[in-house]
C-alpha cells in the first residue's frame, strides 16, 4: 500500500495499490494492480488485472492479462487472452491467442496471433501474421509493413465514416496477403488474396486475386490482375 520495493521469485499473489518496484523475475499466480508497477526482469504468472501501469524490463509471459491503462513490455510478450483500454508495447516480439484493444499498439518485432482486433493505432516494425484480422482505425496513422492472415478488415470507425470525421485514421503497409480481405482508408504497394473488397480512402498499387475482385469508385488501384494462387 504506497510505495514499495520487493524482491522477485515465486509468490502466490501479489497486490499493489500505490506504486510498486519488483527487483528481479516475479513468478505469480495472480498480480493485482491499482496504480502502478515496475519489475525489473521477466514476469510470469497465470492471470493479471491491472488499473494503471505496468513496466517489465525483459519478458512478459501471462496465460491471462487485463489492463485499464498500459503495458510495456521490454522484450517479448507472450500473452494467451489480453483484453486492454490503453496502450501496449513490447521492445520486441507480441505473441497471443486472442486479443482485444482499444488504444494503441506498438511492436518493435513481429506480431503472431489467433485472433487480433485493434480499435486505435496499430505500429509494427516486422510483419503481422494471424488467422482473423481487426482493424478499426482512429484519427492516427497505422504502419505495418506485411500483415498476412486469413481474413483481414480494415475500416475506420462507424461514426468517422457517417459524419465524414477528420478523426478517420489511415493505415500504411507495403504487402497485405490473406484470403478474405476487405480494406478502406489504407495505401499498400501489393494486396494479394482470394476475395478482395477495396474501399474508400484507399490507394492500392497493385491488387492479385484468384476469385473476386471489387473496387469502390473513390477507391485508387492502379493495377489490378488474376492469378492461380496466393
Amino acid at each position: 500500500m504506497g510505495d514499495g520495493t520487493v524482491g522477485g521469485g515465486v509468490v502466490g499473489r501479489l497486490r499493489i495499490n500505490g506504486e510498486g518496484v519488483i527487483n528481479g523475475d516475479t513468478d505469480c499466480h495472480l498480480l493485482r494492480c491499482n496504480g502502478s508497477a515496475i519489475v525489473n526482469g521477466s514476469l510470469l504468472g497465470r492471470l493479471a488485472r491491472v488499473n494503471g501501469h505496468l513496466k517489465v524490463s525483459d519478458h512478459v509471459e501471462m496465460e491471462r492479462i487485463r489492463i485499464n491503462g498500459s503495458l510495456d513490455a521490454g522484450r517479448n510478450a507472450r500473452i494467451s487472452h489480453i483484453g486492454m483500454n490503453g496502450d501496449l508495447s513490447t521492445g520486441m516480439d507480441l505473441f497471443f491467442v486472442k486479443g482485444v484493444v482499444n488504444g494503441t499498439v506498438t511492436v518493435q518485432g513481429n506480431v503472431e496471433a489467433e485472433q487480433m482486433t485493434v480499435r486505435g493505432t496499430l505500429s509494427v516494425n516486422g510483419h503481422v501474421q494471424a488467422r482473423e484480422l481487426n482493424l478499426t482505425l482512429i484519427k492516427q496513422i497505422s504502419s505495418v509493413p506485411e500483415i498476412r492472415s486469413r481474413m483481414i478488415t480494415v475500416a475506420p470507425t462507424k461514426l468517422a465514416k457517417l459524419f465524414h470525421s477528420s478523426r478517420r485514421g489511415h493505415l500504411n503497409a507495403e504487402r497485405i496477403v490473406g484470403e478474405e480481405i476487405r480494406l478502406e482508408n489504407t495505401r499498400a504497394s501489393v494486396v494479394r488474396g482470394s476475395r478482395v473488397h477495396i474501399g474508400k480512402g484507399c490507394t492500392i498499387d497493385r491488387v492479385e486475386y484468384t476469385e473476386t475482385f471489387s473496387a469502390d469508385a473513390k477507391a485508387v488501384v492502379k493495377d489490378f490482375y488474376k492469378i492461380d494462387s496466393i
